[in-house]
């Protein structure tokens, strides 16, 4: 009887925490071949699940026309840059304030996303300080996890 109890609150917990995660697109455009990286964090209320997320994503990406988590990469303000764009869904407990296309890069941030795509956003006090705890990583930490300016403040 009381491991069925357990359990059952254990199952209560999981869903709880389910329940406060939101899925976002992780949209990164870094500069190739440095360690210069702009990050945006999309949400979409109506998608609430990975699944949902990627099948957005590959539909934005097929058709070049972003239906859900709609963003344009401004190329005109990247002449002479070779601009790479990495998207991952993620889901994330943390507060994320939502994006607006003309507000200024000014947080840095260190982000991660695990093996479970569970997002996690530490921020820092500039670049340099989030290079230095990039650096201090080990090697497998470092390949989920970079440093980035973000225009969307993170709790």
């Amino acid at each position: 009887m009381k491991q069925g109890l357990w359990l059952s609150l254990l199952l209560l917990g999981s869903a709880a925490q389910a329940e406060q995660d939101k899925v976002y697109l992780l949209a990164t455009a870094g500069l190739n071949a440095s360690t210069m990286a702009q990050t945006i964090f999309l949400n979409e209320p109506d998608i609430t699940d990975l699944a949902g997320c990627q099948e957005a994503l590959r539909q934005g990406q097929r058709d070049g026309d972003w239906l859900k988590y709609h963003h344009i990469l401004r190329k005109d303000k990247m002449k002479g840059f070779s601009v790479q764009m990495q998207y991952h869904c993620v889901t994330s407990a943390q507060e994320i304030e939502p994006w607006y296309e003309r507000s200024r890069y000014d947080h840095a941030y260190l982000v991660g996303v695990d093996a479970e795509s569970r997002l996690s956003v530490q921020p820092m006090d500039n670049m340099a300080a989030c290079m230095g705890a990039y650096r201090s990583l080990s090697a497998a930490e470092q390949a989920r996890q970079h440093c980035t300016k973000g225009n969307q403040r993170v709790r």
